[in-house]
């Protein structure tokens, strides 16, 4: 839900460096810009978390890292995402500050009005509220509070199967309209997982329940079929049909950057998002991503002869999103059901582990065809 410096990028480099982002024991500078804004929010139906309310104290004692472990030591985990709930049914929300007029703006409420909204192959992420702010260059964008797509993490080949299936239907929709994302990687892709999840879980610490009384327990994605968005639209393009295409120069994303970037050659933007649409595939579950310290994803070979196309070096010879996704559809409806329903164990599972958890497997795979749960789980449509 950011730019370069993303939302899951600052969430996992913070934890993986043993850091927070921001010291929880007094506000911050950004926090003091929403405190300011509490009660305009609160009148428009939103309420952030008590460490955002006028008059907060700490719970807690603030001396040493006891904040890290209380409810309203959470900060904000990106200099321009706040979280709260919408009063008329507490359905938790991200309200993002946006600069008027950019392509974040533009772009993400043209793929959230009404003749976009009904589209089932529509996965951009819906704005639910655009607010004005009194600084008046600034708007904030409310949308539901989304989870990084790999937690939990992908239990079968067919739960991945549909969120490939729907991040390709996406950018095709996009491209159709004349959008290129140009940072489509892992990072500016989220999940809507409310339906997963018995009890709401915290913004910050999703792990755990919102009101910090213990886990958030959760189904799988088989029982209960999330929904996944592009994101992020500060680096996207739009592009006037009437008019030749212009070429852009490629920006790293997710790690990586494409050929014609590292050749510093402006390219074709839609052969860009192909690129880093298949480098996501490669990365993620075939080949592991080396820049995030991941292994792939044993299952996912019958992708490999599309990903090799989508990631050539020459731009011209990548297939477009509409070949992607004729491709893509061909390739899975030859895919046999009983390898869609098997196990999504990383490369380098500890093998002692294995044949237990295989055991288990079996056993949930059965309840989940009792329960007619199909083998690629697709959440119902939204109208």
């Amino acid at each position: 839900m950011a730019n370069n410096d993303t939302y899951f990028e600052e969430v996992v480099g913070s934890r993986r460096q043993g850091r927070r982002p921001f010291d929880p024991n007094a506000l911050s500078e950004t926090e003091e810009w929403w405190l300011k804004h509490f009660e305009y929010l609160k009148e428009r139906g939103y309420m952030m978390r008590p460490r955002y309310r006028p008059g907060w104290k700490p719970s807690y004692d603030p001396e040493g890292y006891k904040g890290m472990f209380a409810e309203d030591g959470q900060t904000v985990i990106h200099s321009a995402i706040m979280d709260a709930r919408r009063i008329s049914d507490s359905l938790v929300v991200a309200m993002k500050r946006v600069k008027i007029s950019t392509s974040e703006d533009q772009i993400a409420t043209l793929f959230s009005n009404d003749a976009h909204n009904s589209d089932p192959h529509n996965h951009c992420v819906r704005i639910i509220e655009v607010l004005p702010v009194s600084e008046g260059n600034e708007k904030i964008l409310v949308m539901a509070w989304m989870r990084e797509i790999m937690d939990p993490r992908f239990r079968t080949v067919g739960e991945a199967v549909q969120f490939l299936k729907e991040m390709v239907e996406g950018l095709q929709y996009m491209h159709q309209n004349n959008v290129a994302h140009r940072d489509c990687s892992m990072n500016n892709m989220a999940m809507e997982a409310n339906a997963m999840y018995t009890r709401q879980y915290h913004p910050v610490r999703p792990k755990k329940r919102y009101d910090w009384s213990g886990r958030a327990l959760h189904h799988s994605r088989t029982r209960c079929p999330p929904r996944y968005y592009l994101i992020d639209f500060g680096q996207s393009r739009m592009y006037d049909p009437s008019q030749p295409r212009g070429t852009e120069y490629a920006l790293r994303s997710g790690g990586y950057t494409p050929p014609e970037g590292l050749a510093d050659t402006p390219c074709d933007p839609f052969a860009t998002d192909v690129f880093l649409l298949g480098n996501l595939m490669r990365t993620t579950f075939l080949d592991g991503d080396t820049w995030m310290e991941e292994p792939g994803i044993s299952g996912f070979e019958f992708l490999r002869p599309l990903v090799k196309d989508m990631v050539v070096d020459d731009p011209s010879k990548r297939p477009t999103m509409d070949e992607v996704v004729s491709r893509f559809s061909d390739i899975i409806d030859k895919v046999p059901w009983w390898k869609l329903r098997a196990r999504a164990a990383k490369k380098n599972e500890f093998l002692l582990v294995k044949p237990f958890r295989a055991l288990y497997h079996v056993f949930w795979t059965a309840s989940m065809m009792l329960l007619l749960k199909p083998a690629i789980p697709s959440p119902k449509p939204l109208h």
